[in-house]
């Protein structure tokens, strides 16, 4: 893979399409068939050793492609390489259930040491409720339940959760003004949708329609007209749209949404994402301003300190 490929988030920099084993009102195959996060059914190498800098969605997004891959062999060491991440997991979770972050972000949204992301938490909570109804142990469940209490807090007070139009909406950046991150907010509801349907847990069903609900009416919000945006950060001078690759990823996030929670405000969107990825010169459109944004706001934490632009005073200010 290229390194354009990469800093631009093209389509052949991470495919991952929608989930083939999801449940029909339960919890089953992941929303987001991750297959492509796990090449292998062990954990990668050096994880153990460098968690201080390891982004724990990485971790489980690999178990839950372990997991894909266990549901389409049948192969038990793919299960066994799921549940070495979910200890994993596990060991590493606070006392306030917080799986933090303790280096420096330099990313679209630079955030300092200690940071926390509500799409790592909702996956991980997400990786623990499957751990948890394949072996019947309880300690995952409890984990699952641990997991999800940043959720429940708001950003100023150390939590993940912002508001968008009245509704708390789950922050993969928790960043100030709430930066509203499309995948990272879905991500982060399904780890709730999954405690809320697998444990029945119901605090977390209150949750998650409280969520979804604010989903399916800002929905719209994340539509520019000819393409889907990556958030909805006010970025000074231009807009964040979604790469080639997020917005494919948008598109089945909202078929997957349309699967446990159907909304005709979805199905718009969905419409009309579909019909601007079909135009080529809308697509080309997209990529010409994404690199523009890339070029602006780079994710690097080396060229954003040296970079002109807003990132360069943001980390700045965060040192």
């Amino acid at each position: 893979m290229s390194r354009v490929a990469r800093f631009l988030s093209t389509e052949q920099s991470f495919p991952i399409p929608l989930g083939s084993h999801i449940g029909d009102g339960t919890v089953r195959g992941y929303y987001i068939d991750m297959r492509v996060k796990a090449d292998e059914p062990a954990l990668p190498r050096g994880w153990d050793h460098f968690s201080d800098k390891t982004l724990w969605v990485a971790i489980a997004q690999w178990a839950l492609g372990a997991y894909e891959h266990h549901l389409d062999s049948g192969d038990d060491r793919w299960l066994g390489g799921m549940r070495d991440a979910g200890e994993f997991l596990l060991r590493n979770v606070g006392e306030d259930g917080g799986l933090w972050q303790t280096f420096l972000l330099g990313h679209t949204f630079p955030l300092a040491p200690r940071w926390i992301s509500a799409m790592a938490q909702g996956q991980a909570a997400s990786v623990l409720v499957r751990l948890h109804l394949e072996t019947g142990e309880d300690r995952y469940a409890e984990g699952a339940l641990r997991v999800l209490e940043p959720l429940y807090v708001d950003t100023p007070d150390g939590g993940a959760r912002a508001y968008l139009d009245g509704g708390p909406w789950l922050e993969e950046y928790p960043t100030d003004p709430p930066s509203y991150v499309l995948n990272g907010g879905i991500f982060a509801i399904w780890g709730v949708y999954d405690v809320a349907v697998g444990l029945g847990d119901e605090r977390a069903r209150r949750e998650w329609e409280l969520c979804a609900g604010t989903f399916h009416r800002n929905v719209h919000r994340w539509d520019t007209g000819h393409w889907s945006r990556y958030d909805l950060f006010p970025h000074p001078f231009l807009v964040n749209v979604a790469s080639l690759a997020y917005h494919a990823l948008h598109m089945n996030q909202l078929r997957a949404m349309q699967r446990i929670a159907p909304d005709d405000r979805v199905a718009d969107v969905l419409t009309r994402f579909e019909s601007y990825a079909s135009s080529g010169a809308l697509r080309m459109r997209a990529f010409a301003a994404k690199s523009a944004f890339r070029m602006a706001v780079p994710r690097n934490t080396r060229l954003a300190r040296v970079w002109p632009g807003p990132v360069r005073k943001s980390l700045r200010a965060s040192a």
